[in-house]
């Protein structure tokens, strides 16, 4: 029988802009407060109380592998090695063929959220979207804009945030990277590579309900060097709590 949810930690990435910052690590295990960023997003799952997660993994994915084992904090790691990048959308599909579930929740490995995981998924539980986005009003400018309207449905995703006007009825927000989908939003995506924004979302905005889950607490994107300092010092100054393992 198919578990009702199942997490995923995305850490394929190549890191190319911590690279050029002098970054000589893969940017997963780049450390933050003493800690390698992939110890943030387990940390949360662990909270939540998830036994297990997966993880995809391409650009020296054997250093990740080194460094966590077959468990961190109480979650066995399931990883998933991906020879050729899979992308946003096809390292989900690709997790959900080998362990099928009906709905995943996805992290980012770089980044670092305070998200109360067990409120997102009793979220998402109540209203049954196909999707559900976490969605942040911090930052706004720096990513493509999501835009949801008073009731917290997503209807457009791309764009900046003026163009959220007054007279639209909708709201810019940036896409934080957490997300909890129904594996059947998976069914829009090819095999192979895919994004899942560009080749799921969009396809499913009209007929489907895609939901925002408005998070307003810590969340700190490490995608340069640049960043890394500016999260350590948010940190610190914002959350000690977060920072105790």
């Amino acid at each position: 029988m198919e578990p009702e949810i199942r997490a995923m930690i995305l850490a394929a990435g190549f890191g190319t802009r911590m690279k050029i910052g002098g970054e000589q690590i893969p940017k997963p295990l780049v450390r933050v407060c003493g800690r390698p960023l992939i110890h943030y997003p387990l940390r949360l799952l662990a909270g939540a109380g998830f036994k297990e997660a997966v993880i995809n993994l391409h650009h020296r994915g054997e250093e990740i592998r080194a460094e966590l084992g077959g468990s961190a904090f109480g979650v066995k790691v399931h990883y998933l090695d991906e020879p050729e990048i899979l992308g946003t959308g096809g390292g989900v599909k690709n997790a959900n063929r080998i362990f099928p579930a009906r709905n995943w929740l996805t992290l980012n490995s770089d980044t670092i959220i305070d998200l109360d995981l067990k409120q997102l998924i009793a979220f998402h539980r109540k209203h049954t979207p196909i999707a559900t986005m976490v969605l942040s009003q911090s930052r706004l400018g720096k990513f493509n804009a999501v835009f949801a309207d008073f009731e917290g449905r997503v209807r457009k995703i791309g764009g900046r945030p003026e163009d959220a006007d007054s007279g639209s009825g909708l709201s810019a927000y940036n896409f934080c990277g957490a997300q909890l989908i129904r594996s059947d939003l998976l069914d829009c995506l090819p095999d192979g590579h895919s994004k899942i924004i560009e080749q799921a979302y969009l396809k499913v905005l009209e007929k489907e309900t895609v939901l925002g889950y408005i998070f307003s607490g810590l969340w700190i994107p490490i995608d340069t060097p640049g960043a890394k300092s500016q999260a350590e010092k948010e940190m610190i100054a914002g959350d000690p709590e977060f920072l105790k393992f």
